[in-house]
């Protein structure tokens, strides 16, 4: 079921990446698996580079993700991967790696196919600043949020507060070893 919908949108995908259909043509007829937390998508290369549904018991190579990928994959495409594990075939995890990594959606180019060029542009132009607008927001939040705890509301303390107890803690125990040791000193003196 999973292969169903996952498939097609990544055959999609790899339409629109430049030279993604010809490196995987080149590992024509493997099988790989690719594992998303509990979720499995098994697939074969077909000759053309085009992915098709397999459930081989053995694939060529397993990329395990961890189950948060797809949230890291919408902020950071590049994470997603340096956290997965491989088994299996170096070579085509490899070059799995690489066309996974160069996948980018065009948005504007499938949008314009129902709304026309212009409204296309405009469309995506208004989504990634909405988007943006949003991250802008959140950001915001957050470093007002981190303020409100460490200034107002005293819950946690900046580093640079502990870092400057932790000086003044220091001297204070340096200044109260030499005080003992003045004492210590001038109780000699007076016994003596």
């Amino acid at each position: 079921m999973v292969a169903g919908a996952a498939l097609p949108v990544l055959n999609h995908l790899l339409d629109q990446a430049p030279g993604a259909h010809a490196r995987l043509q080149r590992h024509a007829g493997a099988t790989a698996r690719l594992q998303l937390g509990g979720v499995g998508l098994s697939f074969s290369i077909a000759e053309d580079g085009r992915l098709l549904a397999d459930d081989s018991e053995t694939p060529a190579v397993t990329l395990r993700l961890p189950a948060d990928a797809l949230l890291k994959a919408m902020h950071d495409g590049d994470a997603v991967l340096r956290d997965a594990r491989i088994e299996g075939d170096a070579a085509l995890a490899e070059t799995l790696g690489q066309v996974l990594r160069g996948l980018r959606w065009d948005a504007a180019e499938d949008l314009s196919r129902l709304v026309g060029d212009v409204a296309a542009e405009r469309l995506v132009a208004g989504a990634r600043g909405a988007l943006s607008a949003g991250r802008d927001l959140g950001d915001r939040l957050l470093t007002s949020t981190g303020e409100y705890v460490a200034d107002e509301a005293n819950i946690v303390m900046r580093r640079a507060a502990i870092t400057d107890f932790s000086n003044e803690v220091d001297v204070l125990r340096d200044d109260s070893a030499r005080l003992q040791k003045r004492l210590e000193a001038l109780e000699r003196q007076r016994l003596s």
